[in-house]
């Protein structure tokens, strides 16, 4: 261990795949921004949208179980 510092990996992280490996690093955390805003974009009503990064949000986290 190099650092008491929390440590949080991101950019390009956008699939459950991505966040099951960097758990395996030993990450403290992944940040995930442009993979969401790309569900909500890509979304036919806010509604929608909201749901789809629902969807994507329990993807990921089911990815650390």
């Amino acid at each position: 261990q190099v650092t008491d510092k929390a440590v949080a990996v991101g950019f390009g992280i956008s699939t459950p795949e991505h966040v099951s490996q960097i758990a395996e690093w030993g990450s403290d955390g992944v940040i995930i921004g442009s993979a969401m805003v790309k569900q909500l974009g890509e979304a036919n009503s806010p509604r929608e949208g909201l749901k789809r990064l629902e969807v994507y949000a329990k993807s990921l986290k089911n990815a650390l179980l």
